[in-house]
């Protein structure tokens, strides 16, 4: 038993069912073709919320818990097939069997888990067993984790698999429950419905057919890295965006393309120093939500891919990339504008055909992939005891991490960015130490 696991002291399970039955005419969900394409991975993600007087946070133990497992009960009758099973990669049965809820303790503060500089103690406030096979877990499509730390306070973890929902799927998922645990009348009057259509909008290939979907780009393999996170503060953003203002015609850089852009930059600079030569040819990948022009309310995977290329040191510029990820962003909208619902399906798949095309015929390039949560609110998720004091963002605990990928989430302000950052070892000492880097962006620990 390593030392970390040692600090927890207790752990027990229970399954939480819908508080109402699933209509037989919603026991089987069909899985979209982008719900096949990816594989079986679980996103994780946790809350911190501290010790506070006069909140059910400061009840015993089991009250805390017994709120949490009303709500998520009331919760799953609206996310039915996260309580199901999958039924190969073709649908899932939505047969309310349930979800697996952990209640553990660990004998440390809250604070020790996440001021640790890298991520080996977060796995603590997920389930064992999830974080370490993300890819073959054989539980719930959805796992869930209540931590009591010894100062009080608690974190609420939950594991999703990627065969159910993307990043917005999890966030709005997360809401809703939040909402319900803080009015247990809310249940009906949750501003975004859910809607498990995205087989309406992505049909599903045949049935003999559907083992054989898939796509490297989306479960990537894993290597042996490590996973840090800084941060970048609201008066840093700001000066990277005056930079980009002043040497670009983007005149409005949104906060994910200017930091992804940052990081690029400064991950291709501080490889070149590792390698000691010129500046290695590299792919950004970044995932874009499908949701507008999609409704709101769909849930399961809606998204794409889109690449830029960099291949000499001169297009390494902190504007020249930013104006690349418009462009093609501007691009990938263009081809959803107007578009009819049959023609959905052969757009995506070509961006992702695209995608896979440049990494193909570039396979001595680095790869760098970038995942923005800037826009779901994980700090208001409000259970009835207050926002969390820290979330830690998905994909950051995977094991082991998944090179070269990069988490941007909104700070708890809502005005400068968190993110995670997931190198090979030797890549990540140079990074974290790069001086540009930490001109804007400080180590969260």
């Amino acid at each position: 038993m390593s030392s970390v696991s040692r600090l927890v002291s207790s752990v027990c399970k229970k399954i939480i069912k819908p508080y109402s039955p699933t209509p037989i005419s919603l026991r089987c969900h069909k899985l979209s073709y982008l719900d096949q394409m990816v594989g079986g991975i679980y996103l994780p993600l946790a809350l911190f919320y501290p010790k506070l007087s006069n909140t059910r946070s400061n009840k015993p133990n089991n009250v805390v818990s017994q709120h949490l497992e009303k709500s998520l009960s009331k919760v799953l009758t609206n996310y039915y097939p996260f309580a199901g099973k999958l039924n190969d990669n073709i649908s899932i049965d939505c047969n309310d069997s349930g979800v697996e809820f952990f209640i553990t303790k660990i004998d440390c503060p809250m604070s020790e888990i996440f001021n640790h500089p890298y991520f080996e103690k977060h796995n603590l406030v997920y389930p064992t067993e999830v974080i370490n096979n993300p890819c073959t877990y054989e539980g719930s499509l959805a796992v869930f984790q209540l931590t009591h730390f010894s100062c009080g306070g608690i974190a609420i973890s939950m594991c999703l698999s990627h065969k159910v929902g993307d990043g917005y799927t999890f966030g709005n998922f997360m809401n809703h429950w939040a909402t319900i645990a803080r009015n247990p009348l809310s249940s009906e009057i949750y501003p975004i419905s859910a809607k498990f259509d995205g087989s309406f909008y992505f049909p599903p290939t045949k049935d003999e057919d559907s083992s054989n979907v898939s796509n490297n780009n989306i479960v990537p393999q894993r290597e042996e890295c490590v996973s840090k996170g800084f941060s970048i503060s609201s008066s840093k953003l700001t000066a990277l965006k005056a930079r980009v203002i002043n040497e670009s015609k983007v005149q409005n850089p949104s906060d994910t393309e200017v930091v992804s852009a940052f990081l690029y930059q400064r991950a291709m600079a501080t490889k070149k120093l590792v390698n000691s030569s010129s500046i290695r040819p590299s792919l950004l990948h970044q995932a874009v939500n499908l949701r507008p022009p999609l409704p709101k309310h769909t849930m399961g995977n809606i998204g794409c891919l889109f690449s830029i290329l960099t291949k000499e040191e001169k297009e390494m510029d902190l504007a020249q990339v930013v104006s690349k990820l418009r462009k093609e962003k501007e691009e990938v909208k263009q081809k959803y504008k107007n578009a009819k619902i049959e023609e959905l399906l052969p757009i995506t798949l070509e961006q992702y055909r695209k995608a896979n095309d440049l990494l193909v015929n570039n396979s001595c390039y680095d790869l760098y992939r970038f995942s923005s949560l800037i826009t779901f609110p994980s700090y208001d998720v409000d259970f009835g005891w207050g926002k969390p004091e820290k979330v830690i963002s998905p994909l950051s605990t995977s094991n082991p991490p998944i090179k070269n990928m990069f988490i941007l989430m909104a700070d708890k302000n809502r005005d400068g960015v968190d993110l995670t950052c997931s190198m090979k070892k030797q890549d990540m000492l140079a990074f974290e130490r790069d001086e540009e880097l930490l001109q804007f962006a400080s180590p969260t620990s």
